[in-house]
């Protein structure tokens, strides 16, 4: 069934946790990494129902389907764009840019000044085009993957 186009982003119902790992773990697929790579990083692609009650975590919908979601975590004072996911076969349709739009204005409307974005390399590109500026990157359990960190300047 093609799509009608009709987006929206919501709120995320701490009911769709384990939908919105199905898709991190998806979205993933299309930088083509393998089954089980990831497992270095154990609890942290987890998404319990407790991430989406305590956190700010929305979806954007389109045609009454999730195909992507962001969630903002509160660290050290600051705020952190902890996920940002579109589902593998919808990436490219402009979804990512218009989650990303929603969480600055999102964070904007807390009264942050800055997002502070922790990167999948693949994705780094991704933040350099909507603004954001790399800061640094750091080491994981998999020396294959490095983080990237941005930060996005959310005053002037």
């Amino acid at each position: 069934m093609p799509s009608t186009g009709a987006r929206r982003i919501r709120r995320a119902e701490t009911a769709e946790a384990g939908e919105l790992e199905a898709i991190q773990s998806r979205s993933s697929t299309h930088w083509g990494y393998p089954p089980g790579y990831f497992d270095w990083a154990g609890e942290a692609l987890a998404i319990p129902d407790s991430y989406v009650r305590d956190n700010l975590v929305h979806v954007l919908e389109e045609d009454g389907r999730i195909r992507g979601f962001y969630g903002l975590t509160e660290k050290d004072g600051g705020l952190v764009l902890d996920k940002l996911f579109v589902d593998a076969d919808a990436i490219g349709e402009g979804h990512g840019r218009l989650l990303w739009q929603h969480a600055v204005r999102t964070a904007r409307a807390r009264g942050h000044e800055e997002l502070i974005i922790g990167s999948d390399p693949n994705a780094a590109p991704f933040y350099a085009a909507m603004g954001a500026v790399e800061y640094a990157t750091k080491p994981t359990p998999e020396p294959s993957w490095t983080l990237h960190m941005f930060r996005y300047p959310l005053t002037g």
